[in-house]
């Protein structure tokens, strides 16, 4: 394991890493992996991020394809465009051959054996020997800012996490090789990221890309051969990033486009704006700490006593991969490693310290100014996110320290007569270790000797007088073995790659680093790792069935989160099992209908506004408790279900139009109307007569989720008003014919009928998905076509 390739033949140690990564992996989600009636806890999976999944499911099982509009939340959305989870990710095939649960589930085991597998790649790309690439792998492969989004089941963030030791391992193979094909791969692996919905974790991995891309250009590259021109040396890199980047955009159409189109039409939460809302969930100061000693402060619900109001993971580096860390950094001031590794470490270092700086917030002007000269900064909050690629760096500066270990080793012969061997480098090397190291561990240190202390003195010194949070009896056991975890692994990762460079130690004491390293990551990571019983968490409950058995299509359910003995569905926990609801949470909401119900959160505008429920044919009310004098139509669990009056038809005919000229007039009229079957206010548009009050009546013969067919009957040519949200991707065919849809009500359609019996369709198209599928697909096939032939040039090239 001391060189790249042994003498005797082919170096196998990526195959026991790989199969060590695949071990560790099976036996860490060993509960979850050999119980096929369990599934993976996730506080935001269930039941926010499964119940669209499921929907998305049951659309291309039924033979309908990629549904573009749920009909599930907030009485209808665009689907695709609100980033609904990765429906596009390549992982997701899996939805598709094992049950929901089962899959989301092994979605998370495969991504951590990725990490290891991408690790070891990053290692191997910056050409590291096969043993200072395992520690890349191993440090990344349970790395717990990346494993500890388990708790939440917030897999969008891990996966692109996941994939940035690939795209930077590719990013630098391109660079060094000065070859396309790498730059086509990195593109496919950005539009992976961004498949995977989480685009915050996308952006920043696409910055720091941006960073080591810049870096190299202006420190790496060699100086230009005679004759060649340096515009082409220093451009070409920069033009082939760029052109990866644009490429990845364009493979991800069919999510992109969609949501950059929607973005006109939804609102946010109204205090998502500024740079308090930017700043918000930074890291707190005081959390560094969380790098080496994750209980002083603590996380999840009960031990946590932090600045945030909750946290549900952890930045837990490990006491191994740090230590090295230290070790990689302090050889970048030395001869232990060449003059590009040097250069190497020293971005790692220094774009680490940035990260870190970054994922401060407000505590620093670091990312102030990133939020004045960056674009999209005044759109993402969550600094903290930042940690992402910091741990990358951090993996592969702990592989650059045990790639100076082997160096030495290397090395010690040589320099054996001369006096310039690894003693006398070990002292020069020294000061970088006490500096970075010696604060840690005389934490380390406190912790171990007295975790009571050094809580006590924490909480004294480094928040205000009155903290009204104080450290539990747990966490303070929890963080002497913290303390103890520290010492054993600085000890015995400092300890190891000294003795291998004097060749005291032999090749398996790695083994035995990475092991501890590993044992400690899982230590830590075990904790947000929860399983549960399938059934007893996703099973049809009788409200649940009693709606299946009585909601006709058209008709939705409303549950508010209101205070009682028991909590109520979740806002998005009626779509999993097929139920439209009034409201839901998602990131986003169409602007007309967060006008009506006064914000992104329905539930007040509902209860204020009871023209608003009839307008949404809400006919069912489920409540945390039961209410006097109403019987209810089932119960469980403390929720009880009750029907409403059925005030207005799903569709039908005012008797009187109102016409007014804005948007603000329209929701002053609606709410002003007690009864929309007398008066329906409509919205004029320019050039366009307003429709007049007609008089019949019409059925819903069928409703899908990007298509409603109803039969109309008109005694009288006029208005025909709706129950269905409006949005401009919304046309209406009147036996064949498009028809006007007027927006009515402020958030519902209505169309024109003349008098007869008519074919009145609504028909969802979206002109940017569509168009993105084919792009997508069309540089699908150019990136494929330009790596295929950059790889026969090449073999052409080594055959000659």
């Amino acid at each position: 394991m001391d060189t790249a390739t042994p003498a005797g033949g082919r170096d196998y140690t990526v195959w026991w890493f790989l199969a060590g990564a695949a071990l560790v992996t099976l036996f860490f989600y060993r509960d979850f992996v050999f119980h096929p009636e369990r599934l993976l806890f996730g506080s935001d999976m269930l039941f926010e991020g499964i119940s669209l999944r499921r929907f998305y499911v049951d659309e291309i099982l039924a033979g309908r394809g990629v549904p573009l509009w749920v009909p599930h939340v907030y009485g209808g959305m665009p689907f695709v465009a609100i980033l609904p989870g990765p429906i596009f990710y390549p992982s997701t095939i899996l939805y598709f051959l094992l049950p929901l649960h089962r899959a989301i589930g092994w979605t998370f085991v495969l991504h951590t054996f990725l990490n290891g597998a991408f690790g070891y790649f990053l290692g191997r790309s910056f050409r590291l020997r096969p043993a200072s690439a395992a520690v890349c792998g191993a440090s990344f492969l349970l790395a717990g800012y990346v494993t500890s989004h388990l708790f939440g089941g917030q897999d969008g963030r891990m996966f692109t996490m996941t994939l940035i030791p690939l795209a930077l391992g590719l990013l630098n193979r391109g660079l060094e090789r000065n070859e396309f094909r790498w730059f086509a791969g990195l593109a496919f692996v950005i539009a992976a990221q961004t498949f995977s919905a989480h685009v915050q974790m996308m952006y920043f991995s696409c910055l720091a890309l941006a960073a080591f891309c810049l870096y190299h250009v202006a420190f790496r590259v060699p100086p230009p051969a005679s004759g060649e021109p340096r515009g082409r040396a220093y451009g070409r890199p920069l033009a082939w990033f760029a052109l990866a980047n644009v490429a990845a955009v364009l493979i991800a159409a069919p999510q992109f486009f969609p949501t950059l189109t929607v973005l006109e039409h939804v609102t946010r939460a109204a205090g998502e704006r500024g740079y308090e809302f930017a700043a918000s969930w930074a890291l707190p100061p005081q959390e560094l700490t969380a790098f080496f000693l994750p209980d002083l402060i603590g996380s999840l619900p009960g031990s946590y006593w932090g600045q945030n109001p909750i946290k549900l993971h952890t930045e837990y580096l490990g006491a191994v991969p740090l230590a090295l860390a230290i070790l990689g950094i302090s050889a970048g001031f030395g001869r232990a490693l060449d003059r590009d590794q040097r250069r190497v470490v020293w971005f790692l270092a220094g774009a680490g310290l940035l990260g870190v700086l970054f994922a401060l917030g407000a505590a620093t002007p670091v990312h102030r100014i990133a939020y004045t000269l960056l674009p999209m900064m005044s759109s993402l909050r969550a600094p903290s996110m930042m940690l992402g690629p910091v741990t990358v760096f951090v993996a592969l500066l702990a592989a650059y320290g045990w790639e100076a270990a082997l160096n030495r080793r290397a090395a010690v012969g040589a320099t054996a007569d001369d006096g310039t061997g690894t003693n006398s480098a070990g002292r020069r090397l020294s000061w970088p270790v006490l500096v970075l190291g010696g604060p840690i561990l005389l934490l380390g240190a406190a912790a171990a000797l007295n975790p009571q202390g050094l809580a006590n003195f924490v909480l004294l010194s480094w928040y205000p007088e009155g903290w009204s949070r104080q450290p539990s009896a747990v966490s303070i056991e929890a963080l002497r073995l913290n303390g103890l975890f520290l010492l054993a692994g600085f000890g015995l990762a400092w300890g190891a790659a000294r003795g291998v460079a004097r060749h005291s130690f032999g090749a398996w004491t790695l083994a035995v680093v990475l092991a501890f390293g590993i044992m400690d990551l899982w230590r830590v990571d075990a904790r947000y790792l929860r399983v549960q019983d399938a059934d007893a968490s996703l099973a049809t409950d009788p409200v649940i069935a009693a709606l299946h058995e009585n909601t006709e299509p058209g008709e939705r359910v409303w549950a508010p989160s209101l205070a009682g003995p028991t909590p109520n569905y979740r806002p998005n926990q009626l779509a999993y099992y097929g139920v439209p609801s009034a409201s839901g949470l998602q990131k986003f909401l169409l602007r007309p209908y967060a006008r009506l119900v006064g914000g992104i959160t329905p539930d007040e505008g509902l209860l204020r506004h009871p023209v608003v429920r009839r307008l949404l044919n809400v006919r069912y009310l489920i409540t945390p408790g039961a209410q006097e004098g109403v019987e209810a139509v089932a119960e469980a669990s403390g929720r009880h279900l009750y029907e409403l009056p059925s005030e207005l038809p799903y569709a039908y005919f005012p008797a009187s139009i109102e016409t007014v000229g804005d948007t603000a007039a329209a929701v002053a009229r609606t709410l002003e109307v007690s009864d929309p079957a007398r008066l329906t206010i409509v919205e004029d548009r320019a050039g366009i007569e307003a429709p007049s009050a007609g008089r019949g009546s019409a059925s819903l013969v069928r409703r899908e989720p990007d298509r409603i067919e109803l039969e109309v009957v008109a005694d009288r040519g006029g208005l025909l008003a709706v129950s269905e949200i409006h949005h401009e991707r919304w046309k209406a065919i009147l036996d064949g014919e498009e028809a006007v849809v007027w927006r009515v009500n402020t958030a519902f359609r209505g169309v024109e009928v003349p008098p007869g019996r008519h074919e009145l369709v609504f028909q969802y198209r979206s002109p940017p998905f569509s168009i993105g599928v084919w792009v997508s697909l069309l540089t699908v096939v150019g990136l494929t076509v330009s790596i295929l032939v950059s790889w026969r040039r090449r073999s052409r090239g080594s055959e000659a």
